[in-house]
């Protein structure tokens, strides 16, 4: 699938824009405080397919790599957590 992500910046907060060959998914994000340096959010199992026009079966792999993605371009040294509603990125 190739994916990639693309992040659009608007003051506190903006889009992380996941792309891949079947289409493109755009999620909000707003920076954290103290160590959760942001939070993207995304949409819970119930609302996935509605909110992105893509199987509930990609949702795992798709989440995984834009926090994979995100904490690798975002953050030197932190860890992320997959939540039902978002994904935060912590510094440690």
């Amino acid at each position: 699938m190739n994916p990639k992500l693309a992040y659009i910046n608007q003051g506190r907060g903006g889009h992380v824009v996941y792309t891949d060959t079947i289409s493109s998914i755009r999620f909000d994000f707003e920076f954290g405080g103290g160590d959760c340096v942001a939070i993207i959010f995304v949409p819970s199992i119930s609302s996935w397919e509605a909110g992105t026009r893509r199987p509930l079966s990609e949702r795992d792999e798709i989440l995984l790599f834009v926090a994979r993605q995100s904490l690798h371009d975002q953050v030197s040294n932190g860890y992320y957590k997959i939540m039902d509603s978002c994904i935060e990125l912590f510094k440690s």
